[in-house]
């Protein structure tokens, strides 16, 4: 039998595809085994770290090529950002497009299928158009609501921008031959906007234990709290920091626990403002064939969120993607943020491990009630959460298994 080669794919997303980074390292997992010469991409985010093999396949579109009388005015007043936005829709999608065909040309480049993987409405409309240009088929992997949050940043026009959001969703969705979100609830939402059906993939990785099929876990005598990943400070910051001054307190009490934060080392200045001797330390940032030992000898492992509800709207629908390794190397799960973020409902509904929920205002005094509580459950009864949450990863975070449809899509080889 003779097997297909993979397509040809015209990736849109802000992020590059990362196999260390952000959402990026959800698509390298999904797209693993694409030659590099069957992808052209087209991203945003200066700060995000290309795949090895992909990296001279990426170009960086820039920002938004309007005429120069609005640039001015936008540079003059930031508050009119959105208008001029909203006012030159058309005109960027025409020179976006413009730019791509461009790239696409001078690479002798002939798509096969559109990817998108973009959280704005620019990447959305540019992926369409470019769609349609090539008359190819899409993918689709909506990492987070950025419908909402994009609509909030349009200000006065967001009504306006949502509209031109859900109809290009839905062009695209019409189009697509596999179309994925990051979660359940985010599935859900789109599903009912598009009236196309989307499936979760719920950040899928790989099996981490396979990078380290010596590690054994480990429970410390003294428990340990592991956050691993980015810190920025109105995501993952501001939490952690309110996080790391319960313990501190608890500690000065006499109740020990300690907190570890493994970080890349553009977050050190918010990672070591968080350092407490003896309580809270950084730990800087370690190889993924590291970071097994790490979460396989902690007690628990934290994922957080802001406590802000304005600064939620991207994340409100989203799984972490840190959860999918949490759960893979079978250890509990502390999900710590707003009440109103859909990782605490994962969490409790698959009991993967504890809930604590603050908003703007949080009472130290009850986190750190709860943290005592979680600290009391029996290590029988953590070691039995940390089976359940390996049988959960097996069943809904393989990337072997959520990315079927997608990679089927693209030819890709599909592990049965």
């Amino acid at each position: 039998m003779t097997i297909p080669e993979a397509k040809r794919v015209l990736y849109f997303a802000e992020n590059a595809i990362s196999s260390v980074q952000g959402g990026g390292i959800v698509v390298y997992n999904v797209l693993k085994g694409l030659p590099a010469e069957n992808l052209l991409g087209f991203f945003q985010y200066r700060n995000i770290t290309p795949a090895p093999e992909y990296r001279e396949r990426f170009h960086f579109i820039g920002p938004e090529r309007i005429p120069g009388w609005m640039q001015r005015v936008r540079r003059r007043n930031r508050f009119l950002d959105a208008t001029v936005l909203s006012l030159t829709y058309d005109h960027v999608a025409a020179t976006d497009l413009a730019f791509v065909e461009r790239v696409v040309s001078d690479a002798s480049f002939k798509p096969e299928v559109v990817y998108f993987s973009g959280l704005s409405l620019r990447f959305m409309r540019l992926a369409v158009l470019a769609a349609e240009r090539y008359d190819v088929p899409m993918v689709l992997l909506h990492m987070d609501d950025w419908m909402e949050a994009e609509r909030h940043r349009f200000g006065r026009w967001g009504d306006r921008a949502y509209r031109r959001i859900v109809f290009n969703m839905t062009r695209a969705a019409a189009r697509s031959l596999a179309s994925t979100t990051n979660s359940p609830s985010l599935a859900n939402k789109v599903t009912e906007l598009t009236g196309h059906e989307h499936k979760p993939a719920n950040n899928c990785c790989e099996d981490l234990l396979e990078l380290d099929p010596d590690s054994t876990a480990s429970w410390p005598e003294v428990p340990v709290i592991t956050y691993a990943g980015a810190l920025n400070w109105h995501l993952q910051g501001e939490t952690l920091v309110m996080l790391a001054s319960a313990i501190a307190e608890l500690n000065a009490e006499g109740t020990r626990v300690e907190l570890h934060i493994y970080a890349p080392w553009e977050f050190a200045p918010i990672a070591n403002a968080n350092e407490i001797p003896g309580a809270v330390f950084y730990k800087g940032q370690v190889s993924k064939e590291q970071l097994v030992d790490v979460y396989r000898n902690s007690t628990f492992l934290v994922s957080s969120t802001t406590f802000r509800r304005d600064n939620l709207h991207l994340f409100r629908h989203s799984l972490s993607t840190k959860l999918s390794e949490y759960l893979s190397v079978g250890k509990p799960v502390l999900s710590i943020g707003h009440p109103d973020w859909h990782l605490h409902e994962y969490v409790q509904e698959h009991t993967c491990g504890f809930s604590i929920y603050t908003d703007e205002n949080y009472k130290r005094a009850i986190v750190k009630q709860q943290i005592i509580e979680m600290l009391e459950t029996p290590q029988a009864e953590l070691e039995e959460i940390g089976r359940r949450n390996r049988v959960l990863w097996e069943r809904a975070h393989d990337v072997r298994k959520m990315s079927t449809e997608t990679r089927r899509a693209l030819n890709l080889p599909v592990e049965t």
